[in-house]
């Protein structure tokens, strides 16, 4: 097995080298760690990292070759494959969180679904890994990263907190008033998400803590309630049929409660960023959707 891992002499790199370089040897731990165990916590980091890699080829290479474009196909589809196995993950763990007694038969139920297709596509992911294994994905993005540098066709230097600031800014800016419907929320959410992993690519600051530390709170808020809103619709396919079922009865009222609170984190943005100006259409909270 060929790990690729790269060691950093502080006192010759610059910051983005630096940053650059940590972010590729992450990413080739968390490949290869997957190799031998498909844990929960492997498989939240491989993802994690892969859209942090994914942000920094958007910013530093705007306009990529055929080569990088499929470089960066293989990498997303890498990362919904091992989202197949995080979202069981989530559904397990919330409903092993639920402790009323009368909703343990139909836990049970639904545990040993969710376990039996997490083994399915724990299978899968392996078998995805072993491909780009073969296919030699990290040293491709090894290259890729030596090729790369945070200045554009005119020489100037692309700032990502500055990036992140300003795309953070237009997304607040096109938020509706009033609570936020399901889809709403969740174009949302994956704006946020592409945000907050430009804003990490930047060099500690307050300025950057305080930028993420706001993201992060309106992103879990939110992120609880779209694994609810998952796992609800999953019981109700298995027991929406039964009227009254006490396990339904009470994910949909931790669901009403998640959806509350996601839209009071949302509501907190407006008046500190926007606090004069009116909100526009929604076209913008869509494209970030459609960009994550």
């Amino acid at each position: 097995m060929r790990q690729w891992v790269v060691y950093l002499n502080n006192s010759f790199m610059y910051p983005f080298d630096q940053r650059k370089n940590i972010l590729l040897t992450d990413f080739s731990r968390a490949f290869y760690k997957l190799r031998v165990g498909i844990s929960p916590k492997k498989v939240h980091r491989l993802r994690a990292t892969i859209r942090r890699v994914e942000s920094f080829i958007s910013l530093a290479r705007p306009h990529p070759g055929r080569k990088q474009e499929k470089l960066v196909e293989e990498l997303i589809e890498l990362r919904k494959r091992a989202g197949r196995v995080r979202n069981l993950d989530v559904r397990i763990r919330l409903l092993s969180s639920i402790a009323n007694g009368s909703t343990a038969s139909d836990r049970r139920v639904l545990l040993q679904t969710f376990k039996a297709q997490r083994e399915k596509q724990s299978r899968r992911l392996l078998s995805a890994l072993k491909k780009l294994d073969k296919l030699e994905l990290v040293a491709r993005l090894e290259k890729l990263f030596a090729k790369t540098s945070l200045v554009d066709d005119t020489g100037a230097s692309i700032g990502p907190l500055e990036q992140a600031r300003k795309d953070f800014s237009s997304l607040v800016g096109e938020i509706p008033a009033g609570n936020l419907k399901p889809r709403m929320l969740n174009a949302l959410r994956l704006g946020l998400k592409r945000i907050r992993y430009t804003a990490e690519l930047a060099e500690a600051s307050d300025a950057q803590q305080q930028l993420l530390g706001t993201i992060k709170t309106v992103q879990d808020a939110i992120g609880e309630w779209h694994d609810w809103e998952a796992l609800v619709k999953i019981a109700d396919q298995q027991f929406g049929d039964r009227v009254n079922c006490p396990l339904l009865v009470e994910m949909r009222s931790l669901f009403a409660a998640k959806y509350s609170a996601a839209n009071s984190a949302i509501s907190g943005l407006r008046p500190s960023l926007v606090p004069k100006k009116q909100p526009r259409p929604v076209s913008a909270v869509r494209n970030q959707a459609r960009i994550a």
